[in-house]
């Protein structure tokens, strides 16, 4: 099969990310002459090489093959901001939560793979990208993650996207994320914000000092009706 031909069948199957296996389909040959069929268009940059036995068309977008190296897992943190506009900083990598663990990848930015109780990987939607889809996590589920664990993103960084959320949907995934320190940080922002959901999350408080921003030095006042040493000016 000609190089022209196979990469527009490719093209046309919008999977963004293919195999060996896909490969041996498309041109009707064995796996064996798929996998050297495969690297000779790696060498001459007709595909981009992912990882072992996985590639890419060279124009498919990096959020992408991000989303679909790890099923499931979607786009978070900064770099969901970031897409949302939700930030003015620049993201150096891409952030993807992701269902099990997995080494980085490097293309033309480092993809940076996040690892989540499966049970805790919800609130993202399908988007068309390109050649392919991407998974990109919801406003009100960004945030969720971000106050999960902070070290991904700085909790400052989410004070804009407050404006954009719907409350209840954002209080029904800090729930289902079933962590008392995410409820705790989400409530004093959200009254930062002149939400008042004290009553509703009240039951949950317990009576530790947790850190507003785990990363930062534990210096601070503390907030003894969010049981939290803010020790990060928003």
């Amino acid at each position: 099969m000609k190089e022209r031909e196979f990469v527009e069948k490719i093209r046309n199957l919008n999977i963004g990310i293919f195999t060996i296996s896909d490969i041996s389909r498309i041109i009707g040959k064995s796996r064996g002459y798929a996998t050297l069929y495969a690297k000779r268009l790696a060498d001459r940059d007709v595909i981009v090489r992912i990882e072992k036995g996985r590639y890419a068309l060279p124009e498919t977008d990096s959020m992408v093959i991000a989303t679909n190296v790890v099923i499931p897992s979607y786009i978070s943190f900064l770099s969901a901001l970031s897409y949302y506009r939700l930030t003015t900083q620049i993201p150096t990598s891409i952030q993807v939560v992701a269902g099990r663990s997995k080494k980085e990848i490097m293309l033309d930015r480092k993809i940076i793979f996040i690892k989540f109780d499966k049970k805790r990987i919800f609130g993202y939607r399908r988007e068309k990208m390109g050649n392919g889809y991407a998974f990109i996590g919801e406003i009100e589920k960004i945030l969720v993650d971000i106050l999960f664990m902070p070290r991904y993103c700085p909790i400052g960084e989410t004070l804009d996207a407050f404006e954009k959320v719907d409350i209840e949907k954002l209080l029904n995934y800090a729930f289902r994320m079933n962590s008392i320190v995410l409820l705790k940080r989400l409530g004093y922002l959200l009254e930062l914000k002149g939400v008042d959901v004290y009553d509703r999350l009240k039951g949950y408080i317990n009576r530790k000092y947790d850190m507003l921003n785990p990363l930062l030095p534990p210096v601070g006042k503390n907030n003894s009706k969010w049981m939290l040493k803010l020790n990060e000016v928003l």
